[in-house]
């Protein structure tokens, strides 16, 4: 069960931008005069309503004023919007090294006066810097036969940490000399005992309070960790994520493998910042990048993938905060191969269940996935219009009850009904979209032995690939795109049930049981989680390596 998150404030010295999902709604008329707002937005949708001292302190943080400049209260203010999900915090960029920023240092940072954070700049904007705590943090590298790119990884490490580490983790070829000749202090295993033991090896090894941690196939850029360290000022973050992209090199001939990877990949988690937590936009963070607190660095070596995973989930779990900041950028190659390719998805497929087993429900397919499938194969079935009729009614009887339940809540906004309207519509199309993908990616092979109605569903389920497809523009053609993609689902799919069926634990093929809400449940106050506005947010793998 998730820990409730430590209401500690947020540091003086931070600025907050609004998460670009966040309403302001209009309050109700009988309470305008109050001169409060309410606020809707987070995943998962959330609703907060605030005073009229509350709105004027929210208008300052959102105008580009620091926590310590926004007025009394700014801070507590600040820390319950950071965790709802409405706002992501800016943490100031520090213009020197400092010392290693424990947590005792983060909070003496915390301090500073609200001056300081605007002489020191704001994360996110332009301008270089010195990378901040670089004579605090230790680089460690896992890697198995990683020779001729370990070099060069180490080589841009050493200019931005205070010492690299490499776990050669039984390598057969040149590894560890290539390391040791580019200057980092390397760790052998003489087997190969995994991902995660060689990272658990290599933060052991650490002298400093602060571990990045780097696979192999990964390239640094500029000033991306100077923009993770600023974050570790907030004593309540214990780790920070990069962005982990995969783009084409300029005037490169890349293949349809590395220009479908620039626009796919599953290690890329998008533009914008989030909280980390299961069941939202940001459900984990790979370890391919990331930044950690050393008293955290506890990879589970059971674990073949998955670990990172894992591992964040118990921070959250533990009343941690653990952060994704897309301004931070590095580069990641691709696999070699399409055979690798194949096999890197089927391997964040097989660790679903064990997963699932150590963190129940967040992997269980959504209950409107279910719905949603099961309305189709209906449809299927019944080649008339009865069929259709059936469904039509059931889905117009589901968004009405949806409707009037959503417009209780919002009960404090102007115009209730028709937000609450928008937002049912927003949450069933949300739901759609999380069946087409639950279809190819959890049920393939259920849908495909159904006969028609199968047949139907998964035809239905590649549609919304068309659509991304026309949103994203990325170098590959449409059909070949579509391939790629039911090709990649496909792959994570033979993982899930593979892993399943070794392990005996089928909760990541069982769709959530459905609920009878509590009398009373579905009223409220205007405030707290909507739930029923959206998917649930069946949590999304894979791992790394």
């Amino acid at each position: 069960m998730t820990s409730e998150p430590a209401r500690v404030a947020l540091p003086a010295a931070f600025r907050v931008q609004c998460d670009p999902g966040l309403a302001v709604l209009a309050p109700a008329p009988a309470a305008a005069a109050d001169g409060g707002i309410v606020l809707l937005g987070g995943a998962p949708l959330r609703l907060m309503a605030l005073s009229a001292a509350g709105a004027r302190v929210f208008a300052a943080l959102r105008g580009g004023a620091t926590v310590g400049a926004a007025g009394p209260g700014a801070g507590l203010l600040a820390r319950r919007l950071v965790d709802a999900g409405l706002v992501h915090p800016l943490p100031p960029r520090r213009t020197a090294p400092v010392d290693t920023p424990t947590a005792d240092a983060a909070v003496a940072g915390a301090a500073e006066p609200a001056g300081v954070a605007g002489a020191a700049g704001v994360a996110g904007t332009g301008g270089g810097s010195e990378v901040a705590g670089a004579g605090g943090v230790t680089a460690v590298i896992p890697v198995r036969d990683g020779a001729g790119r370990i070099g060069a990884l180490v080589g841009a490490l050493r200019g931005q940490c205070t010492e690299v580490v490499v776990v050669d983790d039984g390598s057969r070829d040149g590894t560890s000399a290539e390391a040791t000749a580019a200057g980092a202090r390397v760790i052998r295993h003489d087997r190969a005992r995994g991902p995660a033991a060689a990272r658990t090896a290599g933060a052991r090894a650490a002298r400093t309070e602060l571990i990045v941690f780097c696979d192999c196939d990964v390239r640094p850029t500029a000033d991306w960790l100077d923009r993770l360290i600023a974050h570790l000022a907030d004593p309540a973050v214990v780790a920070v994520a990069p962005r982990v992209a995969s783009p084409v090199p300029p005037a490169s001939r890349a293949g349809l493998r590395e220009r479908y990877e620039a626009g796919r990949s599953p290690l890329d988690l998008g533009p914008w910042p989030a909280a980390v937590r299961p069941g939202s936009r940001v459900s984990y963070v790979p370890s391919a990048a990331l930044l950690l607190r050393r008293a955290h660095a506890a990879f589970d070596p059971a674990l073949r993938f998955g670990e990172d995973v894992d591992l964040v989930w118990r921070l959250v779990g533990a009343g941690h905060s653990v952060r994704y900041e897309p301004t931070a950028v590095v580069h990641h190659d691709p696999r070699p191969t399409w055979w690798a390719w194949a096999r890197q998805r089927h391997g964040y497929g097989s660790s679903a269940a064990e997963l699932a087993r150590r963190h129940p429900g967040p992997l269980r397919p959504a209950r409107g996935a279910a719905s949603a499938v099961a309305a189709v194969g209906l449809m299927a079935l019944r080649r008339d219009r009865g069929g259709a009729a059936v469904v039509g009614a059931v889905a117009a009887g589901s968004v009405a009850l949806t409707t009037a339940r959503l417009a209780r809540r919002l009960g404090r906004t102007d115009r209730p009904g028709r937000a609450a309207l928008a937002l049912t519509v927003r949450g069933r199309r949300h739901a759609l979209l999380a069946a087409a993908e639950t279809s190819r990616r959890t049920w393939l092979p259920l849908l495909a032995c159904a006969g028609t109605p199968g047949r139907l569903v998964l035809a239905a389920a590649t549609l919304p690939l068309a659509h991304e497809w026309w949103v994203a523009r990325p170098a590959v053609g449409l059909v070949p795109y579509l391939l790629l993609r039911v090709a990649d689902d496909a792959a994570y799919c033979a993982g899930v049930w593979s892993g399943c069926l070794l392990r005996g634990h089928l909760e990541p093929l069982l769709p959530v049981a459905p609920s009878v809400p509590r009398r009373g449940q579905a009223g409220g106050r205007g405030g707290g989680e909507i739930g029923a506005a959206t998917s649930p947010g069946r949590a999304r793998l894979p791992s790394t390596v």
